[in-house]
């Protein structure tokens, strides 16, 4: 599952939780390791490795498990994030030259298939502000830097389908992907 921040992604993951118990969700792992600086070009590196592996690791202990699993931001996200965070940051760096070869590991790491909740900016901006559960501190940035080129990005994947949540009640939501999530399931086993 992907989509921009205050999209309803959080909402939508805690009515699957209620809704299908035996559904596993992942919801990303965040840097626990502070020690590098992302502003240095060998510490970016040695960070992307890090995450990297762990997310091909997971994904690959993921992928033996017998019931099905969701992941929030999955290794599609992650090759994006390094690749383009030196770009965006304004740095001049060869990601895909020194991460050639965890890049090229981590793009064999495929998601089955990709929800992508979409909305519109104003209906993402009202979202964030009648949510008080989160500070959402680089929102703006985030939505100025990040969310139109990984919109585009997830959108272009061949797996990726969309569900446009602009005028739809979080209870619509969660029936529409309920379905979703049972024809996809219906299609693989």
């Amino acid at each position: 599952m992907s989509g921009s921040k205050a999209v309803g992604k959080t909402t939508l993951i805690q009515g699957l939780r209620k809704k299908i118990p035996d559904l596993i969700i992942r919801e990303g792992f965040r840097q626990v390791n502070n020690e590098y600086n992302m502003n240095i070009e060998k510490d970016y590196y040695d960070n992307e490795r890090w995450y990297i592996s762990r997310e091909i690791e997971e994904f690959q202990k993921m992928k033996q498990l017998p019931n099905p699993v969701l992941l929030l931001r999955g290794p599609e996200d992650l090759a994006f994030y390094a690749i383009h965070y030196p770009k965006i940051s304004n740095f001049n760096w060869d990601v895909e030259k020194n991460l050639f070869h965890e890049l090229t590991e981590l793009r064999e790491c495929k998601s089955d298939y990709i929800l992508y909740l979409d909305a519109d900016i104003e209906t993402i901006l009202k979202r964030k502000n009648e949510d008080l559960t989160k500070s959402r501190k680089n929102m703006d940035n985030w939505l100025k830097y990040w969310q139109p080129y990984i919109e585009r990005y997830i959108k272009s994947i061949e797996y990726t389908t969309v569900l446009n949540t602009n005028d739809m009640p979080t209870n619509e939501v969660l029936k529409w992907t309920l379905e979703w999530i049972n024809k996809k399931m219906k299609e693989r086993y």
